[in-house]
């Protein structure tokens, strides 16, 4: 990897993000989820598209803090006379498989069977956490609050998506997915090692488990995007884009333990709302399409494509045809297996 790859992440040209609150289209009679929308950049991602007249679904966990940043976010325009759009709530556990599919089935049943979802934006996460609990399931927690909770809300919601993108432009239907810059600073060869897919716990160290788990997602939204068909059961005409919206100072950073470590990083932090911007240009800019993320395009902050990965991610999204690891489809195929009881 260069260092401009990551200077230019850590420190994007200033001003730089293409498609901000101030120009961003409107948004009346379109719906969007995001989840872990309560707080950080979700709050700011649900803020902008409301602003501009989105029906905004607030995926997250705890009701009281959903109602306390639905309460802000109305507050904020209060006295701007905007046309705004509506905002709910759904509780949502991504650690949990059962909660995860409670709240996909409560957005359907809020939008009927007329009802659309035009972009998903996978936000929510945590971030690396020692000794996390294994979840509900008896799962690993980073990775399947990161990766594969969303996989499966993805999966769940694969109907929706298509049958928003069959009465839509050409590649404005999206499933947003959040990625890291430590996918290449920090995760192992490959991505995700193949002894972690056969014993995810087998991995103590929490920076690796947040790195794999993010690599994660950029290689489920490559394959999304490749599995595109009309009779399969992954959907069609749905772009899946995986990028790191940058870092910022936001509540990810519960867990950390290492005071020096986190003041080391403190300086290079942002204000959330530009991360808000960097998954705009995801989910609206024309440079995203179909044929860009199925190629394993990556966008990084405010809006750019990364100059170019590691050599051996790179191979990683490419098939043992064609002289690659395989590794993302692995992993692709690996999360099927952990959401086949959640699917009926």
């Amino acid at each position: 990897m260069s260092f401009y790859s990551y200077w230019t992440q850590f420190f994007p040209p200033r001003d730089g993000a293409p498609i901000t609150e101030a120009n961003v289209s409107r948004l009346d009679g379109k719906v969007f989820i995001v989840t872990g929308g309560s707080s950080g950049i979700g709050y700011e991602l649900a803020r902008v598209l409301y602003g501009a007249g989105g029906k905004v679904y607030m995926l997250t966990r705890t009701k009281k803090n959903a109602e306390e940043a639905i309460d802000r976010i109305k507050a904020h325009y209060a006295d701007k006379d905007a046309k705004t759009g509506s905002l709910e709530f759904v509780s949502m556990d991504l650690s949990d498989f059962k909660s995860v599919k409670a709240a996909a089935q409560q957005f359907l049943d809020s939008e009927g069977p007329d009802g659309r979802l035009d972009v998903l934006f996978n936000n929510a996460g945590t971030g690396g956490w020692k000794d996390a609990p294994p979840t509900p399931q008896g799962h690993e927690y980073h990775i399947t609050a990161n990766s594969v909770g969303h996989f499966l809300l993805a999966r769940l919601l694969t109907p929706i998506l298509s049958q928003t993108a069959k009465k839509s432009p050409k590649n404005t239907v999206r499933v947003v997915w959040a990625a890291s810059i430590l996918v290449e600073m920090t995760s192992p060869i490959s991505g995700i090692t193949k002894e972690f897919l056969e014993d995810p716990f087998c991995e103590k160290h929490a920076g690796i488990l947040y790195a794999q788990s993010k690599t994660g997602n950029w290689f489920l939204a490559t394959e999304f995007a490749r599995h595109q068909s009309e009779s399969g059961p992954f959907g069609s005409d749905v772009v899946h884009i995986g990028g790191n919206p940058g870092s910022y100072n936001t509540n990810i950073w519960r867990h950390v333990k290492d005071l020096i470590k986190y003041y080391l990083v403190y300086p290079t932090l942002r204000d959330p709302v530009y991360g808000a911007y960097t998954y705009m240009w995801m989910g609206f800019s024309n440079e995203v399409t179909m044929e860009a993320a199925k190629a394993g395009n990556y966008a990084i902050c405010d809006g750019r494509w990364h100059p170019g990965q590691r050599a051996d991610l790179l191979l990683a999204i490419k098939g043992e045809d064609e002289g690659g690891s395989g590794r993302s489809k692995e992993f692709f195929d690996w999360c099927e297996e952990k959401v086949k009881n959640f699917m009926n």
